[in-house]
């Protein structure tokens, strides 16, 4: 009993497939219209010209063709990509065009590419009914590249900040926007509790559409020290602000302090490389001792113990 009831729905299959089969090469032969989108492609930009607002990438338009090549155009579709598009001419234009798109392509039918093995036919463009094309010269600088990548670290160690290679990318485009972009920012990234420096590459946002810019990715370097301090000696004190007509010392010439770090860049560092200053418009007579202002590289945490605290300032005038 279930081998018959088997065959018998087999059968039963097998002819409404073929059923189906004949009624779909009967229909697909009667003509339909369809809306559909249609890849918009301008051609022959002028040389040193680009746009300067963005163009729509495709348009809404009313297609007249047989179900069969509606359904092999929705199937196929990446294989008639490049036969399958609406042509815009810009060899006449130096700045700015309206083009009123159903009469244009009405006028001009060679620019809607239809695919030819299809029997398809353009009937009418239904959105956007125009387009403006603004055009504006082509220009290319380079700009540095701000990091929006955020680094902690374990305690007692110091990130130095990154280090891109390449520092800089070119960006290209209307001149209008590129004068506008004065830097580009990398991808947003997160690196957390860091004991070791880091190697890694990260993207580059597109600053504007309209924009395109190289290299896409850069190398960074983040820099990750252990936090030591080291005292430096033999550093010259500068005297600020001293008037011409006096002979002005101060009294010790030179200072020492610790500073606090990443431990190769104290390694690293000279005397001079330490401002310690004294402003001579603080001087009184009546006051004897100074505070200097101690500026220090920006990669250096802090300073302690500046030795001695005091400095004095000594004012010896000329007798004629």
């Amino acid at each position: 009993m279930l081998t018959i009831n088997t065959t018998k729905f087999k059968r039963i299959a097998y002819s409404f497939v073929i059923a189906f089969v004949f009624w779909f090469f009967i229909k697909s032969e009667d003509t339909y219209t369809v809306n559909l989108d249609i890849p918009l492609v301008a051609r022959n930009l002028q040389e040193q010209k680009t746009y300067k607002e963005e163009v729509p990438e495709s348009i809404f338009v009313t297609l007249k063709g047989t179900g069969r090549s509606f359904i092999w155009l929705r199937v196929f579709n990446n294989f008639y990509r490049d036969d399958f598009k609406a042509v815009i001419d810009l060899s006449s234009i130096t700045d700015e065009y309206n083009f009123e798109l159903d009469s244009y392509y009405k006028e001009n039918p060679e620019k809607i590419v239809l695919p030819s093995s299809l029997d398809l036919q353009f009937v009418e463009v239904l959105n956007p009914r125009n387009v403006q094309i603004k055009l504006q010269r082509y220009m290319v600088k380079k700009v540095p590249i701000e990091s929006q990548i955020l680094v902690s670290t374990e305690p007692g160690y110091i990130a130095l900040g990154g280090k891109f290679s390449p520092d800089s990318i070119s960006i290209g485009g209307p001149e209008e926007a590129v004068n506008e972009i004065d830097f580009v920012f990398t991808e947003k990234d997160t690196l957390l509790d860091l004991i070791a420096s880091v190697n890694g590459n990260w993207s580059i946002l597109n600053p504007n559409k309209l924009v395109s810019f190289d290299p896409k990715k850069v190398d960074a370097f983040i820099d990750v020290q252990p936090i030591s301090e080291t005292i430096v000696t033999g550093i010259p004190v500068e005297l600020i602000n001293k008037p011409n007509d006096v002979n002005v010392f101060v009294n010790p010439a030179t200072v020492s302090l610790t500073i606090v770090g990443g431990l190769k860049q104290i390694t690293n560092i000279l005397p001079e490389d330490i401002d310690v200053i004294i402003d001579f418009d603080l001087w009184n007579s009546e006051k004897q001792f100074y505070s200097p202002t101690i500026k220090l590289p920006d990669y250096l945490i802090e300073w302690k113990d500046l030795s001695p605290n005091n400095l004095e300032i000594l004012v010896i005038k000329e007798i004629n």
